[in-house]
């Protein structure tokens, strides 16, 4: 493991990511685009910058606990069942593992996410054996 501290900046998308049809979910309306850098990747944890363009996207049985502050833009998320919530540039909020709603995107919103990954059980068994094994 390295031992550096990792800059996330909000301006890496326009850089470094070329934008490509939302793969979030299943885009219920609109031709979303999303890109992203990502800053950090390890087995357990990710961190970036993602930007999604207007449109509204259904997601199922998200995979991440994941955290985000939206740098800019506004966007309504529906939990199915639940109550709309509208964020904008500034809010914070967390989507946990396994939601499902939509995201309906009224402005291009770019953010900062870190999400916690949840292997499968066959991930956590390689672990496991990986960790029995001689160096």
């Amino acid at each position: 493991m390295q031992n550096r501290l990792l800059r996330m900046e909000r301006e890496a998308i326009d850089r470094d990511a070329t934008p490509k049809p939302a793969v979030f979910g299943t885009i219920v309306a609109g031709a979303p685009d999303e890109a992203y850098v990502p800053v950090f990747d390890a087995a357990r944890f990710a961190c970036g910058v993602w930007q999604c363009t207007e449109g509204v996207v259904a997601m199922k049985d998200w995979p991440y606990d994941e955290f985000c502050i939206l740098l800019s833009g506004r966007v309504v998320i529906t939990p199915q069942g639940g109550t709309a919530q509208e964020y904008a540039q500034g809010d914070a909020f967390v989507i946990p593992k396994g939601f499902t709603g939509t995201w309906d995107i009224k402005q291009t919103i770019r953010k900062y996410y870190a999400v916690q990954k949840h292997p499968s059980a066959l991930g956590r068994l390689k672990s496991m054996v990986r960790g029995l094994l001689p160096v």
